[in-house]
């Protein structure tokens, strides 16, 4: 460990020494960064890819590793509770991994990081942005088309949230998390014929998971059968009948029953 970060050492005192950094040192730099990062050692990787960023900014990994390290910086703040600080790190993270986005050819799953994180931060524009992006350029990747679909249930914008939730089965048909979701979206648009498929499908694959089951009573609710739904919620594990949004169901389906 003493050697990696005198090499560490050295290498950030050749990046301080040089206008131009040579792919070596690039490469040395990063590969340091990443050691120390892995080690939680982040105020020093951080040190490391802020000298890199400086003289080789435009360089699409250099600018994923000051990603990595501002991300982990935002984490070790929130384990302290410094709130803002955590947010003020992701937020530069997440310029960062805008701007390696914008820099390479070939992002790979950049995109989706980028669109991740800007998930986090609520910045839905951006992370529709992002995953949109990464759903043309992954073509065997189902993942931005789930997370995009997320966005807009939260939205309630039903249809939409349809739309790539279809898009994220056509890549992977026995995703239980998408299916449930397609569920939902299928009975928020009246189509329980369909929101009953998805949900019996979802359920067979992982028929004791506790998410799924209160989706499932959710749909069963909205296509008209609030008793069944009440079944299945009172089935639940303990644990979840004492939260929020079990007891928000709960009261929606005996409003629907008209009983107390």
């Amino acid at each position: 460990m003493l050697f990696i970060a005198l090499s560490v050492s050295c290498a950030k005192h050749e990046l301080d020494k040089s206008k131009q950094v040579t792919s070596s040192q690039r490469e040395a730099a990063i590969s340091g960064a990443m050691e120390l990062l892995q080690t939680n050692q982040i105020k020093e990787a951080l040190a490391i890819t802020t000298s890199l960023v400086a003289i080789d900014a435009d360089n699409a990994e250099t600018q994923e590793t000051h990603a990595l390290a501002l991300i982990a910086q935002g984490w070790n703040f929130l384990e302290f509770r410094d709130d803002s600080a955590a947010e003020d790190s992701w937020e530069r993270a997440l310029e960062a991994y805008q701007h390696a986005c914008r820099l390479t050819e070939n992002p790979g799953l950049l995109q989706l990081s980028t669109g991740q994180l800007a998930q986090m931060l609520h910045n839905d524009d951006v992370a529709i942005q992002y995953y949109t992006q990464s759903h043309s350029n992954n073509i065997d990747d189902e993942r931005a088309s789930f997370f995009l679909s997320q966005i807009y249930l939260l939205q309630k914008e039903w249809a939409q949230a349809k739309h790539w939730l279809e898009e994220s089965v056509k890549r992977n048909a026995t995703e239980p998390f998408a299916l449930i979701s397609l569920a939902l979206a299928e009975a928020e648009l009246g189509n329980c014929l369909e929101a009953f498929q998805f949900s019996t499908k979802s359920c067979s694959i992982l028929p004791e998971d506790p998410n799924i089951r209160f989706v499932q009573a959710r749909v069963v609710r909205l296509c008209g059968s609030p008793q069944q739904a009440i079944e299945i919620l009172l089935a639940l594990p303990t644990n979840m009948q004492e939260t929020e949004m079990f007891l928000e169901e709960l009261n929606f389906c005996k409003q629907e029953l008209k009983v107390d």
